[in-house]
């Protein structure tokens, strides 16, 4: 995923998962035992809850109820490797989970199990790993990666699959939900509060970090997402970095000298799934959610097939950590689409810009262009329909697009935005040369003007569109 602070992002993301052993730990996967049915289990602290897990891999097949009561302080990171529901006492998130350790990458919930559901619960990071100040001295360089529920899918023969987290409160830590190694199938995270998290949720597969990948079916486990449901979600606070991010761009072929001191790193299988995208299941969707003032990304897709983004409010707000030479050069986008994304449609979204610089754009539409890698078709996001969105404040551009193929813009309205750009260009696409790079407008893009041009000064002259992209001139190539 395109960042301002590219490599040392890359490094922390991918670092993150390393994870040291709990002390509220599970010692124990599913049990075939007898006793399939569920049971139901109450717990008040935390060594009661390590109990209740522990009973519950003990349980045999069946799925088991905790209900937590009150409110757990805990120092440790609590495992789930057996099947389960976590959930509040009746109420609206009554109950509390309170992380209390200053580890900056041990989570509270370490789920390396499938069927297990989260729900009702007000989860909260006791040490503010994502306060105000935390946040100005330090989340432009992610120090912390601290997380609420973490997912770590590290083994292709143990595959996570059916999580639910849903009506949950994450508040004041560096991440709410994030996976790591392979992205979990069939992953629902829906109706949740994010409150002054800098990364609400932020999904990265990177197939170095994973066992096994050349095992398996890479058609049936590696690059099978399942169903994606990502709706309903509220997320603010000052300075939020990422709202939504579903990247499965981060085994690129790049590799960073620092990612050599990882345990187990397999850059073999990194270059052997780069650029696959993980293909999810018709009707999956990233929809519905709220986005408030975020400095990089509102919702970020990379490497990714067959997801609908609909129905989101998404605004962008001014990053004032950094300098202003960082600002003006700086990627902000309230929707970002890049590195081999296909079949995405963005649909009957609002999208605020209020940041600044050269990039401050709604909409991206990228190739891959991390750790500063030069555009390439064979690396652009393809069959991307924008549709019915709206766009409002001021930045540079509403969309914003490079090294693309089949780019479809179609009934579009910008007339509550304003470009800074002299020439009142709002929409600007960069091509590869020789109509590999095609686009279409349709139907009525109010105040979208458009500027597209060959990035590489080869091939196609520039050419220019009226507001409903009709070519005003330009050369095909010989």
């Amino acid at each position: 995923m395109l960042k301002r602070h590219q490599a040392s992002r890359k490094v922390s993301s991918s670092l993150v998962a390393l994870l040291k052993p709990s002390a509220i730990a599970v010692l124990a996967t599913v049990a075939l035992a007898s006793g399939a049915n569920a049971a139901n289990y109450t717990a008040s602290n935390a060594s009661q809850l390590s109990a209740r897990l522990q009973d519950a891999a003990n349980n045999g097949t069946g799925v088991d109820v905790i209900t937590i009561q009150g409110s757990i302080f805990t120092d440790q990171q609590i495992d789930i490797q057996t099947p389960v529901t976590i959930q509040g006492a009746a109420g609206f998130r009554v109950s509390r989970i309170i992380r209390t350790s200053d580890d900056g990458f041990q989570p509270l919930f370490n789920i390396q199990s499938s069927n297990v559901t989260i729900r009702n619960l007000l989860l909260i990071d006791e040490k503010g790993q994502n306060t105000n100040t935390q946040v100005a001295s330090e989340a432009g360089n992610d120090h912390s990666n601290a997380r609420l529920i973490n997912i770590p899918y590290e083994d292709a023969y143990q595959q996570i699959a059916n999580i639910t987290i849903e009506n949950n409160t994450f508040e004041n830590t560096a991440v709410g939900v994030a996976s790591s190694g392979l992205i979990p199938r069939n992953l629902s995270i829906t109706n949740n509060d994010f409150i002054k998290v800098n990364r609400s949720v932020e999904l990265l597969r990177d197939v170095g970090r994973v066992y096994n990948v050349w095992n398996v079916s890479a058609n049936n486990v590696v690059l099978n997402g399942g169903t994606l449901n990502i709706s309903n979600n509220r997320i603010r606070g000052n300075r939020v970095r990422l709202g939504i991010s579903v990247d499965a761009g981060n085994d690129g072929v790049y590799v960073p000298p620092s990612f050599t001191n990882i345990p187990f790193f397999d850059a073999a299988a990194r270059a052997q799934f780069s650029d696959k995208p993980v293909v999810f299941a018709n009707g999956s969707q990233v929809n519905s959610n709220t986005v408030e003032g975020a400095n990089e990304f509102g919702i970020a897709l990379a490497t990714v097939a067959n997801v609908t983004v609909a129905g989101n409010t998404v605004s962008t707000t001014e990053d004032d950590i950094n300098s202003s030479d960082d600002i003006e050069n700086n990627f902000t986008a309230g929707i970002n689409v890049e590195h081999n994304s296909r079949d995405i449609v963005v649909d009957s979204n609002t999208i605020t810009v209020g940041a600044s610089g050269n990039f401050a754009t709604g909409i991206n539409v990228l190739a891959f262009q991390d750790h500063h890698a030069p555009l390439n078709h064979a690396q652009a996001s393809s069959n991307i329909t924008l549709v019915r969105n709206i766009f409002k404040g001021t930045g540079e551009n509403t969309i914003l697009a490079f090294g693309f193929s089949n780019l479809v813009v179609e009934d579009n309205n910008a007339s509550q935005f304003t470009t800074r750009n002299p020439y009142q260009v709002t929409a600007s696409f960069y091509n590869v040369p020789c109509g590999l790079s095609t686009s279409t407008a349709r139907g009525t893009n109010n105040n979208i003007r458009y500027n597209q041009s060959s990035f590489n000064g080869t091939g196609n002259a520039p050419q220019y569109y009226d507001k409903n992209g009709n070519v005003v001139s330009g050369y095909t190539c010989q």
